[in-house]
């Protein structure tokens, strides 16, 4: 064989073995990724969600307020009813919206 063929053959196999082996770190590196920014994503999905913007909007008015403890209070107090307002948050949707 001509010594040129063999090489470029022998330089093919090295180049496809270094291809191979970072492409598996590339994965790995990936993988890594994904985990450290699983929280950051679940975080701006909860902030794109109805009650990310809610959260939003109330902690909007907290500081347009003079009295944030008052309504932070008032917040609290309403919590204890959260359990019988949560399955009437879609009717009370519906009738917001007019349906």
């Amino acid at each position: 064989m001509n010594p040129r063929v063999e090489l470029l053959s022998a330089r093919r196999e090295l180049l496809l073995a270094r291809s191979e082996r970072l492409r598996l770190e590339l994965g790995d590196d990936s993988a890594a990724l994904a985990l450290r920014f699983r929280l950051a994503d679940r975080i701006v999905a909860r902030a794109r969600s109805g009650l990310g913007q809610v959260l939003l909007v109330g902690g909007a008015a907290l500081l347009l307020f003079g009295r944030p403890r008052r309504i932070l209070r008032t917040a609290v107090r309403l919590l204890m009813f959260w359990p019988v307002i949560r399955p009437l948050l879609p009717h009370l949707a519906d009738l917001w919206r007019g349906r």
